[in-house]
């Protein structure tokens, strides 16, 4: 038995002399005095039998003493007892679900020794390339059930991290830990310290290892570099994760809305653990796959996405009350000098165009009416054009409000207007994506003198605003395509409404706006490394490899394709670590360490045991005072 301050213990020893007082006790002898003349001699002979010890003690205060004394002993000493609790019975379940674990059978093995550490109260964190918590505190029975849905994803695994997330967290104190991986990628401080700092919180860390060696090839890097003739190069690293020399058939698909599909092949051998880099040139715009054809353990690193943003003449229609030969408002001035931009100016929808599938030739219309609205029959196929999937942009000149006509844009309009204020003390402000989309832009020397005042529909991106007044720069989704709203007004003269038209980055302003509305981003943008995690703002609809969600954020966690924003993300696993399949006892646990790898948790601690120990004691103390009461020693 351990103790807590075993030199305690010496007052044990304080028996020896209890016992040797109880034997050697002078015990008076009744005698029978005949005469007074035999009082000496037989003083003296009751004096010598007190003096002999005692065969046997029989007094009950003896052993009252006795038991009080060990028990304060052991009060001193504090035995630490093992003391297994109802909050031993809580676990904590950490799962790699990382891309390693895509081995055949990997994950199955995680989930059947998950399922049998399951206690009473259990906690369910998938280690991807960050701690994702499927469950907290729930039974067994619902445990078992978010354990079998679950999955590996194409991302690293940090496991360290989940661990220290789950050690840190005071409501596991007393919990068991377990680690489920193949542990192929481990980026922190040997599995040791993490045992001891889990000991130290008082909670049991447990280890379990999946999965058998076994081959494999990836892609474990790739770059893109600018041929400034419109193309790319493309520069990858191919690596042999296997002891024996592999050919590798390894092709190039792109697929383009510029030109055809075509493919490249390049056959590569590579010895055992071998690397190599391949190039691709003239790699066009549009989407490419660079694939390696051989089957193996882990699909989601065989191939590699590029999604290189299109950039193609685009045609524009603007509709306006303004007669171009006349003047031109600074909105058309603007958009004029776009190169790649074709830009038809007319008051109306152009002749021949009546029909409503004739003006699908347009990529993009714009409404910019100052005085005069359009007519009610070309308002409604503009309505039709953009819930079509068109892309419609309408800036806000007194024209939208005033006029009725007009009003029937409203339903596809990302706002809601309300009404015409007068006010000078609002300056615009770039807000969530619009930080980044209009970077550079200063709108420090922008003033407004009238404005519409709006607000935000529900699932409406805001990208600038006037300070407390409402968006000025707004754009929602319509089936494939946006309606944006500007409400920036381009009247010049005396009437202007604000300066901004007047400003140097006013056409840059303009150019920043039509790219991000045509998915026109740059490659850094549109190339990134699964578990990356963005966020947003407002509800932005994504389209994933697996499915098309609304959310505030966007997590790469599978290999493939992403559609947000109108644009396309092509993302990569590219690590090495996660590749690589062909370790084997990649758990290190070293030394004394093993003894330690499966130890069950007993909590260990001398408080409980004490209090009662110390209340026995003052009960023998009790008892001890009544006897020596009727005793009438006190």
């Amino acid at each position: 038995m351990d103790y807590e301050f075993p030199l305690g213990l010496i007052a044990l020893a304080g028996i020896i002399p209890l016992i040797i007082v109880y034997l050697l006790k002078p015990r008076p002898k009744p005698i029978i005095l005949p005469s007074l003349m035999f009082v000496r001699n037989i003083s003296r002979n009751s004096l010598d039998s007190r003096r002999k010890p005692s065969k046997k003690i029989t007094d009950p205060l003896f052993f009252l003493q006795l038991l009080a004394l060990i028990l304060m002993a052991f009060v001193i000493a504090g035995p630490l007892l093992e003391n297994i609790t109802e909050n031993s019975e809580r676990v904590v379940v950490i799962i790699d679900s990382s891309a390693s674990m895509a081995v055949p059978d990997r994950i199955e093995a995680a989930k059947s020794i998950a399922i049998e550490c399951l206690g009473k109260e259990n906690t369910v964190i998938a280690a991807e390339s960050m701690p994702v918590v499927l469950a907290k505190a729930i039974d067994a029975a619902s445990a078992e059930e978010i354990i079998n849905d679950l999955e590996s994803k194409d991302t690293s695994g940090e496991i360290p991290e989940a661990i220290l997330t789950v050690v840190n967290d005071e409501g596991n104190q007393k919990a068991k830990i377990v680690v489920i991986s193949d542990f192929e990628n481990w980026a922190g401080k040997a599995p040791e310290t993490y045992m001891k700092i889990a000991r130290a919180k008082n909670m049991e860390l447990e280890f379990r290892q999946v999965g058998k060696a076994t081959s494999n090839y990836a892609i474990i890097g790739g770059y893109l570099k600018d041929q400034n003739d419109g193309t790319y190069e493309y520069t990858c690293t191919v690596k042999n994760f296997n002891n024996e020399s592999v050919k590798l058939d390894v092709q190039l698909e792109s697929k383009s809305g510029l030109i055809s599909t075509q493919k490249i092949s390049k056959p590569i051998s590579l010895g055992e653990f071998g690397t190599q880099q391949i190039k691709f040139s003239s790699i066009p715009q549009g989407i490419s796959t660079v694939e390696i054809l051989n089957k193996d353990s882990v699909s989601c690193d065989n191939t590699a996405w590029i999604s290189i943003p299109e950039i193609k003449m685009k045609q524009m229609l603007i509709l306006t009350d303004l007669d171009p030969a006349i003047s031109k408002s600074p909105v058309i001035t603007a958009l004029s000098l776009m190169p790649g931009l074709t830009v038809d100016i007319q008051h109306d929808l152009p002749a021949g165009d009546a029909k409503y599938d004739t003006i699908e030739k347009y990529d993009t219309i714009v409404i910019d009416c100052e005085h005069e609205p359009l007519p009610a029959s070309t308002i409604k196929k503009v309505v039709s054009y953009a819930q079509s999937g068109k892309d419609l942009i309408v800036i806000g000149n007194g024209c939208l409000y005033n006029s009725s006509e007009m009003h029937e844009l409203y339903p596809v309009l990302p706002v809601e207007i309300s009404s015409i204020e007068e006010d000078s003390s609002h300056t615009i402000e770039t807000t969530g994506s619009g930080t980044q989309i209009f970077e550079g832009i200063s709108f420090n020397d922008v003033y407004t003198r009238k404005y519409l005042a709006a607000v935000p529909r529900e699932n409406a991106l805001v990208l600038a605003e006037l300070e407390g007044a409402g968006p000025v720069v707004c754009t929602w989704k319509i089936s494939n395509g946006t309606a944006t709203y500007v409400g920036i007004s381009d009247t010049a003269g005396n009437d202007a409404w604000d300066n901004f038209p007047t400003v140097p980055t006013y056409p840059v302003f303009w150019a920043k706006l039509l790219k991000y509305l045509w998915g026109i981003g740059d490659i850094s943008e549109t190339n990134v490394n699964t578990g990356r995690y963005q966020a947003f703002d407002q509800n932005v609809r994504v389209k994933t490899p697996g499915e098309t969600i609304s959310s505030k954020f966007v997590y790469y966690d599978k290999c493939g394709l992403y559609e947000l924003n109108q644009k396309t993300v092509a993302a990569n696993l590219y690590d090495s670590t996660e590749s690589n399949t062909f370790t084997e006892n990649r758990l290190n646990l070293t030394g004394e360490s093993k003894g330690i790898l499966k130890e069950d948790l007993y909590t260990k601690s001398p408080d409980k045991f004490r209090k009662y120990l110390i209340y026995t004691v003052l009960l023998l103390l009790i008892l001890e005072n009544v006897v020596m009461f009727r005793r009438r020693i006190i």
